[in-house]
């Protein structure tokens, strides 16, 4: 397997991939998530030859103009964004756009720390609750749990958006 990636890309993913055993472990670990995450999906037989079928159709220059916009807005050509959608629309495989991965990773990365933090606090109040302390606590305890589930749910919200960006495909029948 054989991967092209620009020099910025790269570095961000040695500097992740300190940590996580280096680049092939983390490399196998992202393979092995998103293999799970494929799930149910459509399995289709690798193709021995490239493809030969085309489509072809008409455009007017309004559209031509949305469709160039669009494509730029995915960082892809005309064909590329027009295979996707197509693709996407029936079920095959759509990419989450990049642009939105690397906004929301960060994002949903800070959410788990935050909910790891209320989670300690939540054991040390607990603790304190149990050792008889005479500390009024529980109204605290119970906005802990709240705010955990607050996080839980918007961490659940942001792996959903980074497994599938479904919105932005839906067309209108």
């Amino acid at each position: 397997m054989t991967v092209r990636l620009d020099r910025a890309t790269l570095d961000a993913f040695d500097a992740l991939a300190e940590g996580r055993g280096g680049r092939s472990a983390l490399l196998r670990s992202l393979l092995d998530q998103a293999m799970r995450q494929a799930g149910d999906a459509p399995k289709v037989q690798a193709r021995t030859e490239p493809s030969t079928n085309r489509i072809s159709f008409r455009v007017t220059e309004a559209e031509l103009a949305v469709l160039d916009a669009r494509a730029a807005e995915r960082g892809t050509d005309r064909a590329g964004w027009v295979k996707a959608l197509m693709r996407r629309h029936i079920g095959l495989k759509g990419n989450v756009d990049d642009g939105l991965r690397d906004s929301l990773a960060p994002v949903r990365l800070q959410l788990q720390r935050i909910g790891r933090n209320l989670n300690q606090a939540m054991r040390a109040g607990n603790a304190a609750m149990m050792a008889d302390s005479g500390l009024q606590i529980e109204r605290e305890l119970r906005r802990i749990t709240e705010m955990r589930q607050d996080i839980n749910e918007q961490i659940a919200a942001l792996g959903d958006a980074l497994r599938g960006d479904l919105a932005f495909w839906k067309v209108a029948d």
